[in-house]
């Protein structure tokens, strides 16, 4: 027998195997019981309102007065940050301890320019 024909017989028992198994697995879905489904829902109808537009324009207002409380300069930069960065981390092994201390902008900053 050749190679080309044994390969024919392969693909057409391999073929012929597969549908048998379909044939039997979609025979046994359809002969399973089926649980009856039953839904009961109850949906309100709901009308949607527009929001008022005085409401709007206030809340925009409040929102712009809590963004501007510097002074109303809105142009913020490192200055303007208090908060001050402790670097934490595991320190169990050695060398990992990380001094303690801040670093400001400007230490980053010129590591970056000197790239």
């Amino acid at each position: 027998m050749k190679l080309t024909e044994l390969r024919k017989v392969i693909r057409e028992e391999v073929k012929a195997a597969i549908q048998e198994e379909l044939k039997d697995i979609l025979l046994e879905a359809v002969r399973s019981p089926k649980p009856a489904i039953t839904e009961n829902l109850s949906v309100a109808p709901t009308t949607q309102t527009s929001p008022n537009p005085e409401a709007q324009k206030a809340f925009r207002q409040q929102m712009l007065s809590q963004m501007s409380m510097g002074n109303g300069d809105l142009n913020l930069s490192t200055a303007d940050n208090t908060n001050t960065f402790v670097p934490s981390g595991p320190t169990s092994g050695e060398g990992s301890a990380l001094g303690a201390g801040a670093v400001g902008l400007d230490q980053i900053m010129g590591i970056m320019k000197s790239k």
